[in-house]
């Protein structure tokens, strides 16, 4: 007799455990990419351009409030438990790297042709010996 154990996620993560500030699509802009359980999410940072708010953030000094703007949304395949920015020699992007439960790790980045996230290396550490100094 065979069993399939079967993970189905009713509703998507609306949390937010990590966020990190990068170059996500490459370029001048940076982005704002948040993960949540298993969601990966790009947002970009728009200034309010709302008259009334402007004149009196001016008047006061202060500087302007920005908005955010979902650009992307990606469903990973594991619960997210850390996440870090590498920028990499002669990209002109920046990698994300993250860590997932079990001791794996995953370096990933946009690619643009494909509109959809690249792995670039996928690590597992588990069973490795703990040295301890």
């Amino acid at each position: 007799m065979k069993m399939f154990s079967v993970f189905r996620q009713s509703y998507p993560a609306t949390s937010v455990e990590h966020s990190i500030y990068c170059r996500f699509y490459g370029g001048r802009e940076k982005n704002l990419v948040v993960a949540g359980a298993n969601v990966l999410r790009v947002f970009r940072l728009i200034p309010n351009t709302d008259e009334k708010v402007l004149k009196k953030e001016s008047a006061d000094g202060q500087p302007p409030k920005m908005k955010l703007e979902c650009l992307a949304s990606y469903t990973l395949f594991g619960n997210v438990m850390s996440i870090a920015s590498v920028s990499l020699p002669g990209s002109q992007q920046d990698t994300i790297l993250m860590s997932f439960a079990h001791a794996k790790l995953s370096l990933i980045e946009y690619d643009p042709v494909t509109d959809n996230l690249k792995t670039l290396s996928l690590h597992n550490f588990e069973g490795m010996p703990i040295l301890v100094f």
